[in-house]
């Protein structure tokens, strides 16, 4: 079953493609935010997350009893699981990493969980953890926050999105994102495919230092398991990315970008300003590809006419206080 044969409403939308002004004139070119951060939980986590659950509630028969949803994740996939959760009748449980901050904790008890329940250091000892519920729990599912198909298939429906969207009608010549685990990676990925356009579209994946899994794969041709993370980006915090990801990742359209927190958080600081929106550091990563890389630097073949789309997956682990800690720990001062 695909998303398009799905019948009841969607816990995710249909989420604007907007020109921006600003980030064109920083790039050079005419470039495009696709503001996922409106999905309902705040990030294009609602898709994936959503889908998964979604699709297994319809596999249940109609008189079960509440299916009890198990998400392990830094934050962004957790608040997702529980808002499409809520809005199809289950319980959410989220498991978060030690990493995880008391503000994404809050975020996700106010969003609704069940329950919040940290363990170990890292995603992989949470996820373990989550797995352990579940095994436990007769009405129980587990939760991918990024490596299933479910997640892939309805993350692929950005480029339906952007294709439907976008003025004239044309591919963009590049899109970049932001990469953790992978999932929206792969999605995007996928959708080029299914249009016949992942030879013509350029995919920009952007991890920040101390969170690069995929590309320190990429660079050692295999799947390399990171020592710990040490990003302030912990939503990107995968140690090492899906397998998926590390297979697509080695198509001839992509460009893999490691970036600095400070590139990443300055990035935020400079969104804010210029069009009003707070996302966190790990959505900031693929904006740094336009205010701190420079997307001409990195695809040369760029024209003042060529059309770029930028992922702004969102995230809800920011706040003005957060903000304002960037502009002094990362030198940005107030104007």
């Amino acid at each position: 079953m695909t998303v398009t044969e799905i019948q009841p409403a969607l816990p995710w939308i249909h989420t604007p493609l907007l020109e921006s002004k600003a980030l064109s004139e920083v790039a050079g070119c005419r470039v495009f935010m696709k503001m996922d951060m409106f999905q309902p939980s705040g990030s294009f986590k609602s898709r994936g997350v959503g889908n998964e659950i979604l699709k297994f509630i319809l596999s249940r028969p109609s008189d079960s009893p509440a299916t009890h949803v198990y998400c392990s994740s830094g934050g962004n996939a957790g608040l997702a699981a529980v808002f499409a959760s809520k809005a199809l009748g289950a319980l959410c449980t989220v498991v978060v990493p030690s990493s995880t901050t008391a503000f994404m904790k809050s975020k996700l008890l106010a969003a609704g969980a069940t329950e919040v329940i940290t363990h170990g250091a890292s995603f992989v000892d949470a996820d373990m953890h989550t797995r352990t519920l579940v095994a436990s729990d007769v009405n129980g599912f587990y939760c991918a926050p990024f490596d299933h198909e479910d997640v892939w298939d309805a993350n692929s429906t950005l480029i339906d999105e952007i294709l439907e969207d976008i003025p004239g009608g044309e591919a963009p010549e590049a899109i970049v994102a932001s990469v953790g685990g992978g999932g929206l990676f792969i999605g995007i990925q996928l959708g080029l495919e299914r249009h016949g356009l992942e030879k013509k579209v350029k995919v920009v994946a952007v991890e920040t230092e101390g969170a690069e899994s995929l590309n320190a794969a990429l660079r050692a041709r295999e799947l390399v398991t990171l020592p710990a993370i040490t990003s302030i980006a912990t939503s990107l915090g995968a140690r090492t990315v899906a397998k998926k990801a590390f297979e697509v990742g080695q198509y001839p359209n992509v460009i893999s970008k490691v970036v600095s927190d400070g590139m990443a958080a300055r990035s935020c600081i400079k969104m804010a300003e210029d069009e009003r929106v707070l996302v966190e550091a790990a959505c900031g990563a693929s904006l740094a590809a336009v205010y701190e890389v420079g997307l001409k630097k990195t695809i040369p073949e760029l024209t003042s006419n060529s059309k770029v789309v930028v992922i702004v997956c969102g995230g809800s682990n920011i706040n003005l206080d957060m903000l304002a800690h960037y502009k002094q720990e990362y030198g940005i001062q107030q104007k």
